[in-house]
Formats: structure tokens, sequence, C-alpha cells
């Protein structure tokens, strides 16, 4: 038994998108081409409905920026959506170069790798995907903390620089990282030789919906269909709705070919996993080693009196002996994991 959960149509629209990159100030003749990509990149991140992250700190970040902020504003949507369309962090201690939409002072005063501690970068953290334009050893450090956070990049190579070689990189690592998400020459795309900059920029929107981080969540549990697993799914089910999201279970009747792979497959593209293990299933528990494999994020439960293998008992397990209790436990425990991965808030700048 499988459960597939994804956030409503309305939230799963919202994708957080950072752009990160540059200008290579001795190379006129790139300029406009790379201002008219920018601009078209910047619109077409609003007109497709998404969340634009921005650094504040360069000549490429108040271009799309500025590009944005128009675009929603011709559109006329409200003052007050367009200021949440346009996120910026800028580096405590710097000017932002832009005024558009909400800009932020971050805790950081630079993004340096080299440090005894590491915060991740607010915008960084808070993309579900990491676009790259041109840039040099700025839009390098964008990507290295990408990777750290775990977050797809999507490097366009058409005006070189440091995207370019991220390029080569991801689509070494395209199998581990994006095959699930979207076809290899759908990726490819972002090496793509033409010049209609416009179309350029809605093709790689469109790329970012498919690779942006995943927000399903998958239940495995006992295929058995004993009433208290069955009340247990409804559980998982009343417990999704109430966060806003939706639950439909994988079967035999309702997935095409074999089953096993189909469950795997959603496993490697969910958020985090939720694990039964009351019936102590030896399918529950290759499912459950996968989800680690992959450094998966699980939610192991378990009904009360359940004796837990010396290999597993050691994962903070919610034990119920009630729907009720099943319920609660877990609501705070979906909280409390979304809550951990949200950055601290900073101060607004003006």
């Amino acid at each position: 038994m499988c459960c597939t959960i994804s956030l409503t149509e309305r939230k799963a629209a919202n994708v957080n998108v950072l752009v990160a990159g540059g200008f290579d100030p001795d190379n006129k003749a790139q300029e406009a081409d790379l201002r008219e990509f920018a601009e078209a990149l910047g619109e077409a991140i609003c007109i497709h409905g998404h969340v634009l992250l921005n650094g504040c700190q360069t000549r490429f970040d108040a271009l799309i920026a500025e590009a944005a902020y128009g675009k929603l504003d011709q559109l006329e949507i409200p003052a007050k959506e367009r200021d949440m369309r346009i996120i910026s962090y800028v580096l405590s201690g710097r000017q932002p170069t832009h005024n558009c939409g909400t800009v932020l002072r971050s805790r950081l005063t630079d993004w340096e790798l080299v440090k005894a501690s590491l915060y991740i970068p607010e915008q960084v953290q808070q993309a579900d995907v990491v676009m790259l334009v041109a840039g040099y050893a700025g839009t390098y450090r964008a990507a290295n903390w990408a990777r750290i956070a775990k977050k797809p990049l999507l490097p366009f190579t058409a005006f070189g620089g440091a995207a370019s070689r991220v390029y080569d990189e991801e689509l070494n690592e395209f199998d581990k990282k994006y095959s699930g998400l979207v076809d290899r020459r759908d990726y490819e795309q972002l090496n793509s030789l033409r010049t209609d900059w416009k179309r350029h920029a809605d093709t790689i929107v469109a790329l970012a919906e498919k690779v942006a981080e995943s927000h399903s969540v998958v239940v495995v549990m006992s295929y058995v269909e004993r009433p208290e697993l069955v009340d247990a799914y409804d559980s998982f089910q009343q417990v999704a709705r109430e966060l806003g999201y939706e639950c439909a279970r994988i079967s035999e009747r309702n997935t095409e070919g074999r089953i096993f792979p189909e469950i795997l497959e959603r496993i490697r593209r969910a958020a985090f996993v939720i694990v039964d293990l009351t019936d102590l299933r030896p399918n529950v528990f290759y499912e459950l080693g996968y989800a680690e494999g992959l450094n998966k994020k699980v939610i192991v439960t378990a009904r009360e009196g359940t004796t837990l293998p010396f290999d597993v008992k050691d994962i903070p397990t919610i034990f119920w002996n009630s729907q009720k209790k099943l319920r609660s436990d877990l609501r705070n425990r979906i909280r409390n994991m979304t809550k951990a991965a949200t950055p601290a808030i900073s101060t607004t700048i003006g």
C-alpha cells in the first residue's frame, strides 16, 4: 500500500526561482543579448506565476528584478502581491542595487565557503530551483551553495562564463540528480544554440517547474487490509488534507505496468517518506532502506506493541494506539520538519 500526497494546484504552481549570474564588462557585443535574455527571463518567471529570488547586489540582479516588477505592474498585479513575488536579500553592510519587491537584509556579510561554520544563504535555502546565467566567481559560489542545499541547478550556456562550466558538471550528474524528473533531451535545452531569447526564457521556466524540489510525500505500509491499518491510512489522508495536501493510493488498479518500480520512482522523487512498520513486512523494510539510501527525510510510524528489529529501532518512531494519537503526532512531526527547513527571517531594509 503506497500513498502519494501532493500539494494543491494553487500551491504547486508557485515555484521559488533564484537567478544568479552576471555580465562580462569587457564583452560589450554580448551585453545587449544578455540584457534581452535577462529581461525575458524575469518576465517569464512572473507570467508563469512564480516567485523571483534575487541577490540585489549586481547590475544583473537589478536588471532581472526590474523586468519582473515591470511585468507584474503591466499585469495589474496588486502592489502587496508584487512585493511577495520578488524577494531579495542583500548582504549585510552592502547597499541594494534595486528596490523592486521586498528587499531584506541578509544575516550574511558574504557567500564565502571557507569558514568554521556555514549558513546557507537565505535565497538559496528558500529556492526550489537555481538558474545560472553567464557569471564568474559569484556564480560558482551560487552553484556550490545550491549543491550543498541539494537544490536543482539550471545553468544556461548561451553566454558562456561560469554557467557553461556548471552545466557540464550537472550533465555528468544527470542520471543521479534529474533523470526521474525530466528527459535528458529537455535538460539539454539549456545548451541550445537558438537566439530567440523569449522562447529560451519560457523553455527554462517550464523546465524549472519540472525539476523544482518535490512537494510530494510517499506513504509506505503493509498491503494487508486490516481495519486498524485502513484506519491509519485514513488518518494519513485526513492530516494531509488539513495541511493542504491531496492523497492518492498507488495500487495495481491505478498504476500502469509493475507497481514496485513505480513505488521506488515515487520515493525517489518525494520530499519525504512516511513508513508504517506495524506488520514488519519485507517490502516495507526494503522501501525504507531505499529511502534512507537516497538520504530522504523519513517519518516512521508503528502500532503500539510492535517490536522493531534492532537495525531500525533507533529511528525516531511514532507509536500509535489510537487514530487520534496518530493524527496528532503525525501533524506535529510534519510541521516540525517543515519549520526546521525554513530559514530565520531577516531584517527588512528601509
